[in-house]
């Protein structure tokens, strides 16, 4: 994950260490906490990956930092690891759909739409499974506890409409696209290491 967001903000604009930790924890606060003992290691696979370099370094007070940037090689690995949902975490996992979700604008809409149908489709499974066993589970009058799970169903249905809202602008943009290429042959079919989207993504949560 932390590849994906590192890549993912440096395609931004070249940045230093410390710059890059101010960027990523902005992004991403909400989900982990950044640390130099994470953010340099990674930064060394990807070196080593390629798929980013030292492009440069500036001085700051009394050191110089290295600057980083995106490689083309980086462009291609962090295009691959945006759409490679292949394991079932991607989508039921908040934190990791939230990651894909703060780089959507650089995934087509097909692909996005996909991903939030997903995301839906694992909800509402969430949502069905708490309405069937919610009455057996809390028989007890045990007013927090049942709090707490009306609660949580409360933020499904929240996430539910949300999804909702962002799969309805999606289809429009899908929609408009596929107008804009009738008369045309087929554009290239999105993929994740030679396989088809739809094959290497499973469907079931």
């Amino acid at each position: 994950m932390l590849e994906l967001a590192i890549l993912g903000a440096l395609k931004e604009k070249p940045m230093h260490g410390y710059e890059l930790k101010k960027r990523l924890s902005y992004l991403l606060g909400h989900l982990w906490k950044i640390s130099f003992g994470s953010l340099y290691p990674a930064l060394k696979r990807l070196e080593a990956q390629n798929a980013v370099e030292r492009a440069y370094t500036v001085k700051e007070k009394t050191r110089n930092r290295y600057v980083y940037r995106i490689t083309p090689q980086g462009e291609e690995i962090f295009r691959q690891l945006l759409v490679d949902t292949r394991k079932n975490s991607e989508i039921t996992d908040s934190d990791k759909f939230s990651l894909r979700l703060a780089f959507f604008r650089y995934m087509e809409p097909e692909s996005r739409l996909w991903l939030l149908e997903r995301r839906r489709s694992y909800l509402v499974d969430r949502l069905k499974e708490m309405g069937t066993t919610g009455k057996a589970r809390f028989k007890e009058s045990d007013s927090y506890r049942l709090g707490l799970y009306r609660h949580r169903q409360e933020l499904l249905r929240s996430d539910i409409a949300w999804l909702d809202d962002l799969i309805e602008k999606e289809r429009k943009h899908v929609k408009g696209r596929d107008s804009s290429r009738k008369g045309k042959k087929g554009g290239d079919k999105l993929s994740v290491e030679g396989e088809p989207l739809e094959k290497v993504t499973p469907l079931q949560a």
